[in-house]
């Protein structure tokens, strides 16, 4: 077979891989948004954002 096909055929599969990988990517990154930006977690993220304005030592 023409060398230039066996190419394109691996450039195509690479291709498919890389995609693949990043609708993963994206699926993991929506899911950690979500739970980030999840109401219940209001509270907990607040506190986490003034930790660098408290002072002293937390027990």
């Amino acid at each position: 077979m023409n060398p230039l096909y066996n190419q394109a055929e691996a450039t195509v599969q690479g291709g498919v891989f890389l995609g693949v990988m990043t609708l993963i990517f994206l699926v993991f990154f929506v899911g950690w948004a979500l739970w980030a930006y999840d109401p219940a977690r209001k509270d907990e993220m607040d506190e986490a954002a003034r930790m660098p304005l408290d002072e002293g030592e937390r027990a």
